[in-house]
C-alpha cells in the first residue's frame, strides 16, 4: 500500500508539471447523452491520458468537496478506479459517478464508489441518471461480461438519503438477492471482503453495517428532516449505528442474474432518459456494440477465488 501511494504521488507531480493541454470538461469524445439541459459524459480511466484530465478532475473534486469531507486526495482516489462519468451544465461539472470493475469466474462485481451532486443542482435526478447510464455503458461495452452469470452492484454509504433510496427500490430488493434480504452466499461474499480489509461490523447480528468507514466525512445536518434513516431502513441497523462522527456505513449489495440485468437496466434507462435513451452514444439501442473494456482486465473476487478485490466507497450527495 505504501509503495502504491508513493507511485501515485509521483505520478501526480509529473502530471501537475505536464504542459499538455487539458481536455475541456465538455470534450465531445466523452459525450454519451444530452437530456433536459444537462450533458452526460463518460471516461474509461484505463484508456485515457491522465495528464489531459486536469480540468475534469478539478471539476469533480470541487463537487466532492461541496458534498462531504473526503478521506483522501481526489486524484489519488480516482487513480484507483476504472470509470468516471459526470454531468455538465453551462460548462461546469455539477455531478459525477466513479466506478470500480472487478470480475472473476461467473461473477462481475460493480462497485459504485462515489456519486456526488452539487447542492444547488439536487432534485434533478442527476445521481440516479449517472449511475444507471454508467451501468448501461458497462453491460453494453464490456467484453468481460460475456461469460458472467451474476452482476453484483455494490455501494457502501454513510448517507441516510442514499440508503433510503436503495431500500425504496422495492421491486429490486424483492426480486433479487440484496443486503435487505440477503442469501448466505451474499453474506459470505461481504464477510470475506471485511476479513481481507480488516473492517469491523457495528454489530455481528447486522452483517452489512460496517464500522468506522468514513469518520467525520458527512457534513450535513444530522437533525435535518431529509437526513434521517427511514423507519424501514432503521430495522436493518443496530441501535448504536453512528454515521456522523464514527462514520459507520451500510453496505448495499444487489446480485442480479446477468440474463435479467439487461432487461432491468433497460427499464431504468427509459425511466431516466425517456426516448432520448435510444440514440445515446455508446449505450443506446442504435449505438455500436464493439467492446470498450478489455476482457483481460479481470481481477479476483474473494470467497469465489483465492485473491482479493477492492470495494471502497459510495456516497451520493
Amino acid at each position: 500500500m505504501k509503495e502504491m501511494s508513493v507511485s501515485l504521488e509521483g505520478e501526480r507531480r509529473v502530471n501537475q508539471h505536464d504542459t499538455t493541454e487539458s481536455l475541456p470538461v465538455d470534450c465531445q469524445d466523452f459525450l454519451v447523452q444530452r437530456y433536459k439541459g444537462f450533458n452526460y459524459y463518460l471516461i474509461n480511466l484505463n484508456e485515457v491520458k491522465w495528464s489531459r484530465l486536469g480540468d475534469i478532475i478539478r471539476g469533480c473534486e470541487a463537487v466532492e468537496n461541496d458534498c462531504w469531507t473526503p478521506q483522501e486526495d481526489f486524484f489519488t482516489y480516482l487513480r484507483k478506479c476504472d470509470v468516471l462519468s459526470y454531468a455538465v451544465k453551462d460548462g461546469r461539472i455539477v455531478a459525477f459517478d466513479v466506478v470500480t470493475l472487478l470480475n472473476s469466474g461467473r461473477y462481475s462485481v460493480y462497485s459504485n464508489e462515489e456519486t456526488m451532486v452539487l447542492r444547488e443542482f439536487r432534485g434533478n435526478d442527476l445521481a440516479q441518471q449517472l449511475v444507471i447510464m454508467t451501468v448501461e455503458w458497462h453491460i453494453k461495452k464490456s467484453a468481460a461480461l460475456r461469460n458472467k452469470k451474476y452482476f453484483i452492484f455494490t455501494s457502501i454509504s454513510a448517507n441516510p438519503r442514499v440508503v433510503n433510496r436503495y431500500f425504496e427500490k422495492s421491486w429490486l430488493r424483492i426480486l433479487f438477492d440484496s443486503s435487505f434480504a440477503p442469501s448466505p452466499q451474499l453474506i459470505a461474499l461481504k464477510e470475506e471482503y471485511c476479513r481481507k480489509h480488516g473492517i469491523e461490523l457495528v454489530d455481528k447480528r447486522y452483517p452489512f453495517c460496517l464500522k468506522n468507514m468514513f469518520p467525520n466525512s458527512n457534513n450535513f445536518d444530522p437533525n435535518g428532516k431529509n437526513n434521517q434513516f427511514s423507519s424501514e431502513v432503521r430495522k436493518n441497523l443496530p441501535l448504536d449505528f453512528e454515521h456522523m462522527v464514527r462514520g459507520d456505513a451500510f453496505a448495499f449489495m444487489l446480485m442480479i442474474p446477468m440474463k435479467l440485468l439487461h432487461m432491468a437496466n433497460f427499464v431504468l434507462m427509459t425511466k431516466c432518459f425517456g426516448a432520448e435513451y435510444f440514440s445515446s452514444r455508446g449505450v443506446g439501442l442504435f449505438s455500436g456494440r464493439e467492446p470498450a473494456i478489455p476482457s483481460g482486465a479481470d481481477r479476483r473476487v474473494p470467497g469465489l477465488s483465492a485473491e482479493t478485490f477492492s470495494v471502497k466507497t459510495a456516497d451520493p450527495g
